[in-house]
């Protein structure tokens, strides 16, 4: 399948000089810039006037996240520089316009869409304080904002903010499957002859979800959450499903693993199994929904049938 990834170029620079000093991390391409510095340096950046527009900022040690959005973040990080409850924040990423300064509203979307993602890829604790909620915008405007959001994550990223990265994507996916040596092919009468077993438990616990018509088993291994192949998934998207989802379905729906089901044109039959990082990310893709039903545990349903 051809490659329809696009190439991109990520400039970082160093005004203070010092590989772990502020680092101002942007794409000519983009209008988001990434600010990132110990939180120690907090006064020195503010003084260059870097963070005197709107933006959201992402306080971490790598264990432990608070996001928050500002319309003067510099003024907002010195007030949680002396909050004892964020003294675990060693290093700060403000995502800011580049070029066009970012508004209330976008800066509102970026905290509830990254404080969402870091909930779903569980790396780190997520500390709130306000539950943050997503703002009212026209379709015009969420499109702006999904191509930001996918900016602001690869910028992130490349300024050592990893906490957002979901284990799910291709490239971390293992294409070539366990040996597990040949299967040997009894084609005596003796093996044509004994019961058959429907329903027989897999060796762990299963799950299914149902949503709008759509059925999908799953279950955990080695770490993910596996869509087994034959489940289904929603042809249809929901508006209020974040971009890095859309992408995802987008995604999947471009790998040619999904057939069409005679007689359902609202669904999808999954061909291969699909690894996710958390239950929750597979079920929004698998819904196109941004609260999808929840993963129920599937319960043994064994029956025998003679000979």
């Amino acid at each position: 399948m051809t490659n329809l990834l696009t190439a991109t170029t990520t400039i970082v620079h160093r005004p203070f000089g010092g590989l772990a000093s502020y680092r101002r991390v942007t794409d000519r391409a983009s209008r988001v810039a990434i600010h990132a510095f110990p939180m120690a340096e907090l006064a020195a950046v503010s003084a260059t006037g870097a963070l005197a527009t709107p933006g959201c900022y992402v306080m971490t040690n790598g264990r432990t996240v608070y996001i928050g959005e500002s319309r003067r973040p510099a003024r907002r990080l010195a007030e949680h520089a002396g909050d004892r409850d964020k003294a675990f924040a060693e290093l700060v990423f403000v995502v800011a316009g580049h070029g066009d300064a970012f508004d209330k509203i976008l800066a509102l979307d970026l905290q509830y869409r990254l404080t969402a993602l870091a909930v779903d890829a569980q790396k780190v604790a997520v500390l709130k304080g306000l539950n943050p909620s997503q703002p009212d915008m026209s379709d015009d405007d969420r499109a702006t904002h999904d191509r930001i959001v996918g900016d602001a994550l690869r910028l992130l990223f490349d300024a050592g903010c990893t906490i957002f990265r979901s284990t799910d994507s291709p490239e971390d996916i293992d294409p070539s499957p366990a040996s597990e040596g040949p299967i040997a092919i009894d084609k005596g009468e003796e093996a044509d002859s004994g019961p058959m077993a429907i329903g027989v438990p897999t060796g762990g616990q299963e799950f299914e979800l149902k949503y709008c018509g759509v059925w999908a088993r799953g279950f955990s291994a080695g770490g993910r959450f596996i869509v087994a192949a034959g489940s289904e998934v929603r042809a249809q998207t929901n508006g209020s499903v974040d971009g890095l989802t859309r992408r995802r379905r987008d995604e999947l729906f471009r790998a040619e693993v999904l057939e069409q089901i005679p007689g359902a044109p609202d669904r999808r039959r999954l061909t291969v199994a699909v690894a996710f990082a958390t239950p929750s990310i597979a079920a929004k893709t698998v819904c196109g929904a941004h609260s999808p039903a929840r993963w129920t545990p599937l319960a043994a349903r064994a029956v025998v049938l003679a000979a």
